[in-house]
């Protein structure tokens, strides 16, 4: 395991933790000609190596590389295994291979020791990265920092060198970018610590993020990169594909027939992943109500979907502890039957307010993002007729439903 001992924190034995290993194993194969066709975004949710045009070549070092991440195995063994497989394959050497960009026969390096050694290592720790932060997202609250630190490299590129030590929270937008790994051979990584151990250590200032252009010539496209990045390395994996996943989800239901997106939805508000989310054990967001399109347009929204994030979860728990997920099967009712109030604040920011009837109601507060993609569950809690009044006797509150 000499692969990853050398790294502080860093071990596969006997395998990766879950998170790590069922990113890799959830993503789609993506064969390419060349590493420039793949956008970094792509890398999050879709396995790809350069020249391996061919479905069975592709799987067959995805599999190699899973059973590496399931049991712990180190490269000298995933080697071993994997190169006669490739060589039967004819996916060794030098070997001439049709561009199908351009149509050009070239001649191309296929597999090699050297080029084993790279798909290994980038992948590694790409899909540990992508693990890890999962793991850091569930555990912010109590571990809210992280520090940047080199690995165990003999030379290290000065722009990594230079933010070793950078002490800064989970969320800051610099994680975003400056996640490591951040290039080919990159061994750098980050430690998650207590907010005592980040004061003590010194919190960083928001770091300069200089960019430089870069010319990809298999797309004709001009991108800035962040000096110090490799082209390609310039995402936080973990980050991407999380956000993804709520993206899809929330376009499928936009899509989906109203009945269906409805159901679906009152399914989901109930579901273990909003449990999850609710409890702390699950960063994110996921679905629990569709709005009537005539209350997104209201509000200005592009979407209908109503998301509960991790966000909101961490502020009910704290603050409203009788909104237990139980609690959610009557998000849907709310929004069906409750009475709603249409408030504009101070600062322009559009509300959606939702009361229940009875003594015993609830009030649930629905607002839009900035751009309008996205709705989020505000807050949920109890309420009563005598808040509900006070409500209504603000000057930029409208009654939309008695």
């Amino acid at each position: 395991m000499a692969e990853f001992r050398d790294r502080p924190g860093y071990s596969f034995d006997p395998g990766a933790p879950p998170e790590v290993a069922d990113f890799f194993r959830n993503k789609a194969m993506r064969p390419s000609f060349s590493f420039r066709d793949v956008e970094p975004e792509e890398h999050a949710v879709a396995f790809t190596v350069a020249k391996a045009m061919q479905v069975d070549v592709l799987q067959t070092i995805r599999d190699e590389l899973q059973t590496a991440l399931d049991k712990g195995i180190p490269f000298e063994e995933f080697q071993k295994t994997l190169t006669p497989r490739l060589r039967r394959m004819g996916w060794w050497g030098v070997k001439e291979q049709v561009d199908p960009l351009t149509g050009d026969v070239k001649k191309v390096r296929l597999g090699s020791p050297r080029r084993l050694k790279t798909i290994y290592r980038a992948n590694m720790r790409s899909a540990r990265a992508a693990g890890q932060w999962q793991r850091i997202q569930r555990s912010k609250r109590a571990l809210p920092y992280l520090v940047y630190l080199l690995g165990p490299s003999v030379r290290h590129r000065p722009s990594h060198a230079a933010r070793s030590g950078m002490v800064l929270p989970v969320d800051d937008p610099a994680w975003q970018v400056w996640y490591p790994p951040n290039g080919f051979g990159c061994k750098c990584h980050v430690r998650q610590i207590t907010r005592r151990e980040a004061e003590e250590i010194g919190i960083s200032e928001n770091p300069d993020t200089p960019s430089r252009e870069v010319f990809n010539p298999r797309t004709g496209e001009l991108k800035k990169i962040p000096v110090g990045i490799d082209p390609g390395w310039e995402s936080n994996p973990g980050l991407y594909r999380q956000r993804r996943m709520a993206e899809f989800l929330q376009d499928k239901l936009n899509a989906a027939d109203p009945a269906i997106a409805h159901a679906a939805a009152r399914d989901m508000a109930t579901s273990w992943r909003v449990r999850r989310i609710h409890d702390g054990s699950a960063t994110g967001s996921a679905p629990v109500a569709m709005l009537p399109q005539e209350l997104a347009d209201r509000i200005g929204a592009k979407t209908r979907v109503v998301q509960f994030s991790d966000y909101t979860a961490e502020k009910t728990r704290r603050k409203h502890g009788e909104a237990t997920a139980d609690q959610f099967m009557r998000v849907a009712e709310l929004l069906e039957t409750g009475s709603i109030a249409h408030e504009v604040s101070g600062t322009g920011t559009e509300s959606l307010i939702f009361e229940g009837q009875g003594a015993k109601r609830w009030r649930l507060v629905l607002k839009r993002t900035v751009a309008g993609d996205e709705i989020f569950l505000s807050t949920f809690h109890r309420s009563t007729p005598a808040k509900w009044a006070k409500l209504l006797r603000g000057k930029n509150v409208t009654i939309v439903r008695e």
